[in-house]
């Protein structure tokens, strides 16, 4: 009998071990189109001479190695899809091929200019120029309109993503905890490894990340840059909001326990480094430089000379690009530091939204993607995935192409009004205030602390005024002169008064220039070789500086016709004649001239 019973046991092991393969290979059919399942298969092994065949257990098809690659080529795969999708929107707005855009609209405005200059008198050219102006201007702002649109669409998707990803985050280290309770080899623990691998694949589809196997099936997640998304059954989080500024302290300021922090106002794409590079007080002798790429390269001017500026309180803000900086303490933005800034005290200016990751203890770090001047990647940040591709079409492509677009402007609205204040209409002017105002008066107009929109376009020479009485005949002139490397705006003031007919008015809170007439008489503006009067937005056509500012128009009206004349006096001939209303001051955009340098042709200024 023992016989007997050991060949039906020896049989029913063997039909057991089948009727478990059948079951395993049944469920790999049912499951060949179930997106993250893997193949599962029967381990079977000897039992003893009476027993037959045990089932060991159930292993799934899985290659460790494999599956890096895989997340890795995620990562690239969906960072540039985002890029492509994002400047893929952005190349309609600039595809003029078969829609009449911006470039026919300069087209037709120059156009307009060179007939004026053989009809000067002619309404209907005055007319025409106008509107082909203002037709130029619309679409200006519109194209800057979109971007901001679009921009604020990527935002709105970011935002999502992130909390997309702590989502995830959170999900994985449930799955490590509910497979360190389960019973490896079993269907159920191989069910639980394919439900976190999909995790960990949505989380690389976001952002580039590491997989490191902790042992007992428990595994943490980091991104590429470093930063812990899961480690065993704790998750971090992330967030996308304001920027945050960042004090580095040197040694001699941490003994001073300086109580300095630095302030701004403005939006920008961009992060600022601001690094002291000379010891002194706020507002007395502290001085700084600037750095759009996390310090590897600095500000410059058109020369290659890094820039330098000085650090000065609230009443003195600087303008760098987009922003106004400041210096005040930790806890009052208005109060001038107790001790002095020294060499070395770096603080990070982040005037844009961005995503950040926040360590255990609480403290936030960024990791919003970065590239150097030499446009290789910043390797602490986003490298890859989703996130780091929208964040760049946000930050970068787009800011990119918003600052051609207002280079594009910034350079039209310079010409025009360099020769339109040259000129005059059918009639003089009793007063003129000017539109561009200067931040700090005292400041050399070609001097970046000046904050005067053009003041880097000035150049040394002198300005023509021409002053006549009520009948119309000319009394006087006088010549403006300018050097724009030490003369401020309180200096031009004090140079502008021509003899005993106009009086030059000091400039307002608002630090605009005027210029006014003496009682029974007017004046006339003629040849400016320094730029001074565009510059100031005195007898100007055009106001702002940038394709998406509010205040970009026109200063005339059409219902009005003036013709075109040359000023008695005046051998260039002009432009028509604006009315004398004024407007406030327009922000100077963010890369002209020295700025751009470093954004655009990306040449490291001093490593």
């Amino acid at each position: 009998m023992s016989g007997i019973s050991s060949l039906l046991s020896i049989g029913k092991s063997a039909l057991n071990a089948s009727q478990v393969a059948l079951q395993v290979t049944g469920n790999n059919i049912a499951n060949v189109d179930t997106e993250g399942y893997s193949r599962q298969s029967v381990t079977l092994v000897n039992g003893t001479y009476t027993d037959g065949v045990d089932v060991d257990g159930v292993t799934r098809s899985y290659d460790a190695f494999v599956e890096a690659q895989y997340l890795d080529k995620i990562s690239a795969r969906d960072r540039w899809s985002a890029i492509y999708s994002g400047l893929s929107g952005i190349e309609s707005l600039f595809n003029e091929s078969n829609t009449a855009g911006i470039n026919a609209a300069l087209s037709s405005m120059f156009s307009d200019w060179g007939n004026l200059t053989s009809t000067t008198a002619s309404n209907a050219s005055i007319t025409a120029m106008l509107e082909h102006t203002q037709t130029l201007l619309s679409l200006l702002r519109s194209a800057s309109s979109t971007l901001s649109s679009t921009k604020h669409d990527l935002q709105t998707s970011i935002a999502a993503d992130v909390d997309t990803l702590n989502s995830l985050s959170q999900g994985i280290a449930e799955m490590n905890r509910k497979i360190d309770a389960a019973t490896e080899g079993t269907e159920a623990y191989n069910s639980l490894l394919d439900s976190r691998d999909a995790l960990i694949e949505q989380v690389a589809s976001l952002a580039e990340i590491n997989v490191v196997d902790n042992g007992s099936g428990s595994l943490s997640v980091y991104l590429a840059s470093g930063q812990t998304v899961v480690d065993g059954t704790t998750s971090f989080s992330f967030t996308y909001e304001q920027g945050q500024t960042v004090r580095q302290l040197s040694s001699t300021s941490i003994a001073n326990k300086s109580d300095a922090q630095c302030y701004y106002t403005g939006t920008d794409s961009s992060e600022y480094t601001i690094k002291v590079v000379s010891n002194g007080g706020v507002g007395s002798g502290a001085a700084f430089e600037v750095s759009l790429d996390g310090g590897k390269t600095w500000l410059t001017d058109d020369d290659g000379n890094v820039l330098v500026y000085s650090a000065n309180g609230e009443d003195g803000k600087v303008a760098v690009g987009d922003l106004q900086i400041w210096f005040g303490t930790t806890s009052n933005a208005g109060s001038l530091p107790t001790s002095d800034l020294a060499v070395g005290d770096t603080f990070t200016l982040v005037p844009k939204k961005a995503v950040y990751w926040y360590t255990s203890a609480g403290t936030p770090e960024i990791i919003s993607p970065q590239q150097y001047a030499d446009g290789t990647d910043n390797a602490r940040r986003l490298t890859g995935g989703r996130l780091c591709g929208e964040l760049e079409v946000a930050d970068t492509y787009i800011g990119d192409y918003q600052d051609s677009l207002d280079g594009l402007t910034e350079s039209m609205i310079w010409e025009v009004n360099r020769l339109y204040s040259q000129g005059t209409g059918s009639e003089a002017y009793s007063s003129c205030l000017g539109t561009y105002s200067a931040a700090d008066t005292t400041a050399a107009l070609g001097d970046t602390n000046a904050g005067l929109v053009f003041g880097s376009r000035l150049a040394s020479g002198a300005s023509m005024v021409y002053v006549y009485n009520d009948a119309g005949t000319l009394v006087s002139s006088a010549s403006i002169t300018l050097d724009p490397s030490t003369d401020s705006l309180e200096d031009v003031v004090g140079k502008s008064t021509p003899p005993s007919a106009a009086r030059s008015r000091p400039p307002s809170s608002t630090a605009r220039s005027s210029l006014d007439a003496a009682d029974g008489y007017d004046f006339r503006f003629g040849d400016d070789s320094s730029g001074l009067f565009a510059a100031l937005g005195l007898n100007t056509l055009l106001t702002g500086s940038t394709a998406g500012e509010r205040g970009l128009e026109q200063r005339h009206h059409l219902g009005h016709r003036h013709g075109l004349h040359r000023p008695r006096g005046v051998g260039r001939a002009g432009g028509l004649r604006r009315h004398h209303h004024g407007h406030g001051h327009r922000r100077a955009r963010k890369y002209r001239g020295a700025h751009r340098h470093q954004r655009q042709d990306r040449r490291p200024a001093r490593p």
